[in-house]
């Protein structure tokens, strides 16, 4: 019984990997913008931890967000991601590239609150609108040139790449000397000594490692309440998927979310330096 148990979750979870790498984006590249869907990460709830300080401050600084509010979860993780950087919240005049940028909404926000940059570019395999600042690419073969950026942001991403040392690699390629890059992603918990450990090797210097696994599970409660609403209004075709969808955003119920809260997953926030 228990070995049918172990190979049924095994084919489960490599269907999810089929899945989340080659239906899922497409899908959503359909469907995002009759949905109103402008996130996928699974989102953050900022506690009281010191690490949260300067998050707090400039998001009740802002005041109302009435437009981002149903987003609120998914922006908190991209605040939580930058708030590392030396400079935040100000990013005025820095030449800004976002790997896995999606839809691009979040090069939007930081636009609007972390601008103006001097230069801001997301980069992503799957385009989904037509914005001037995304560009198509691979993040294991990032299409810029050498010491190009000030500042590489990638948020829930890694996990998905073929290679992480190539693309930590590459992120070390196109950054300047003294250029930061901020990391957030969930990985099993052995994997965070080796891209540390990777990342070393590429030329960055380890500044901050921080694991955030429970403030993700408060926020990707907030965020699966969003989606199964969505999916409820979803079309008939998205709702074959369903089982699947909710195992990406690691809906309450689902194999997915178990491995958060007994952090047989974790969730991690990393900010490097190049040397």
């Amino acid at each position: 019984m228990n070995l049918l148990l172990n190979i049924t979750s095994l084919i489960g979870r490599l269907w999810l990997w089929f899945f989340d790498r080659f239906i899922m984006y497409p899908l959503m590249k359909i469907v995002a913008p009759k949905l109103g869907v402008r996130f996928m990460n699974l989102g953050y709830w900022p506690s009281r931890k010191p690490e949260d300080a300067k998050l707090r401050v400039f998001m009740n600084d802002i005041g109302d967000l009435q437009e981002y509010e149903p987003h609120r979860a998914h922006i908190y993780l991209y605040e939580k991601a930058m708030s590392m950087h030396p400079k935040y919240p100000d990013f005025e005049n820095l030449e800004i590239l976002e790997v896995s940028c999606g839809q691009g909404y979040s090069l939007e926000w930081i636009e609007r609150w972390h601008g103006p940059a001097k230069c801001l570019i997301g980069c992503d395999k799957v385009v989904t609108r037509n914005v001037n600042n995304i560009v198509y690419g691979d993040a294991t073969n990032l299409p810029f040139a050498d010491e190009s950026f000030d500042f590489v942001l990638n948020v829930e991403a890694a996990h998905l790449y073929s290679d992480y040392r190539k693309f930590l690699k590459e992120c070390a390629r196109v950054l300047r000397s003294g250029g930061v890059f901020c990391y957030a992603d969930v990985r099993y918990p052995r994997d965070v000594s080796l891209i540390n450990e990777a990342a070393n090797a590429a030329g960055f210097e380890t500044r901050h490692i921080e694991y955030c696994t429970d403030e993700v599970v408060v926020g990707l409660n907030h965020v699966a309440r969003k989606y199964d609403d969505l999916l409820e209004k979803a079309p008939l075709f998205v709702k074959l998927f369903s089982k699947s969808l909710r195992a990406t955003y690691c809906a309450p119920g689902t194999e997915a979310n178990e491995r958060l809260r007994s952090q047989q997953k974790i969730y991690v926030a990393a900010m490097w330096v190049k040397l």
